[in-house]
């Protein structure tokens, strides 16, 4: 919440904010509410990390472009 928190201050709410480890659910979810758009798992392949990423970008694209 206060890289989210700074991020915002800074005028920055387009960031995309990720992260991963040892986190519990509760706190995922949390996460997730505040504006962290995904957290991976320890164990998650970095395929499938930078996979998310691709997609997660694509997706930031596509609706930018629609609102251009």
């Amino acid at each position: 919440p206060r890289v989210i928190a700074e991020l915002a201050a800074q005028g920055r709410e387009d960031a995309l904010v990720f992260g991963g480890g040892i986190i519990p659910a509760a706190d995922v979810l949390a996460l997730e509410q505040t504006g962290v758009a995904a957290i991976f798992n320890p164990g998650t392949s970095m395929d499938t990390i930078t996979d998310w990423l691709a997609q997660a970008l694509e997706e930031r694209e596509r609706q930018l472009e629609a609102h251009a």
